[in-house]
């Protein structure tokens, strides 16, 4: 038995309170955003049809109102979590949630842009140069994603834009860590990983990466 006091010990216990953090935060999210994890397994089983449009709509405004704003909720919470150490987030996620569905124009905005670029992977699926410059907007748009998520979660003096001018690579950095972790999800079929580090990790990563505050570091 692992006594608690002792160096180890209280090591050990510091890794899992940082683990119950992380997995706290990471479920709130899943929770939140179960409705659309399942619209999307649908949409993504559809042909391109009068179906596949109705569903990508269905999509589009759930990304709105579910995925975006909680996005911008989880770094947040993080930055919660980094000023003011380890402890359950889940709670806390969903208050950040509701008040960042406030950002009306900015939810939707991005909604928009990614129920559009979905509906154009599906339509150009096959097509080489067009479905590389599509994949290439959406990782732009995913990066875009990130920083504006950064600077609006965490109150951030710096605009998005001179965000994008002093962190190009870190922004890249965060945005490859943000994708491989989701793509290991879809490709993968992990169950844990969306429960555990698919998010909160990445924007775990993020928020260290753009300079986020850290202030106990448990």
């Amino acid at each position: 038995m692992i006594n608690l006091k002792t160096k180890r010990g209280q090591k050990l216990l510091a890794a899992g309170n940082w683990a119950w953090s992380l997995l706290s935060i990471n479920f709130a999210w899943f929770l939140i955003n179960f409705p659309v994890i399942l619209t999307a397994i649908v949409l993504g089983s559809l042909d391109l049809n009068v179906g596949f449009y109705s569903i990508d709509l269905v999509l589009t405004a759930m990304l709105a109102i579910f995925t975006i704003p909680s996005l911008f909720a989880v770094f947040e919470t993080v930055q919660d979590w980094q000023i003011n150490g380890n402890k359950t987030f889940f709670k806390t996620q969903f208050i950040n949630w509701f008040q960042m569905i406030s950002k009306f124009k900015l939810n939707v905005g991005f909604a928009l842009v990614i129920g559009l670029l979905i509906l154009l992977n599906k339509m150009f699926f096959g097509f080489v140069f067009p479905h590389m410059f599509i994949l290439t907007t959406t990782v732009i748009v995913i990066a875009i994603l990130i920083t504006t998520a950064f600077q609006i979660g965490t109150n951030s003096d710096s605009t998005v834009t001179e965000l994008c001018l002093n962190h190009p690579f870190k922004i890249l950095a965060a945005t490859l860590i943000f994708m491989i972790l989701l793509i290991l999800n879809f490709i993968l079929q992990l169950a844990f990983l969306i429960v555990i580090c698919s998010i909160s990790l990445s924007v775990f990563c993020a928020y260290r990466l753009l300079g986020g505050r850290v202030e106990k570091n448990d």
